[in-house]
């Protein structure tokens, strides 16, 4: 019974660092959208810094580097959503190359993050 309880809380440190890596320091823009932790069920989450860096579990990536994980991504989860989350100081040309390589690769739909108004 102790092993149980030793495995089950060292498997939920290890996926609470997971999620949290996945959420890099960025200014989202502020809008509604819906409420809720997708990250969980998403395939992949790209953040986009101020200065339209592309950071991927907390590491930069070139545009080569992220074209074939979201190639990857896809494969392996082929009905997931990926999330993207820009600041809103990044270009917008960052952005839409993030969709349009999330779109080439075989997603059918993004998510992108923004926080609640008046944060």
């Amino acid at each position: 019974m102790v092993d149980v309880v030793f495995l089950l809380l060292i498997f939920f440190l290890t996926t609470t660092q997971m999620a949290q890596s996945a959420r890099s320091a960025v200014d989202l823009p502020e809008e509604e959208g819906e409420e809720g932790d997708l990250v969980a069920r998403s395939a992949l989450v790209v953040n986009i810094d101020a200065s339209g860096s592309y950071i991927v579990m907390d590491d930069a990536r070139s545009p080569s580097e992220l074209n074939s994980l979201a190639r990857e991504a896809a494969y392996l989860n082929p009905g997931a959503i990926p999330i993207i989350r820009a600041d809103r100081r990044a270009p917008a040309s960052r952005l839409n190359f993030v969709v349009e390589t999330l779109r080439d690769a075989g997603f059918t739909a993004v998510r992108l993050a923004t926080a609640p108004e008046g944060r």
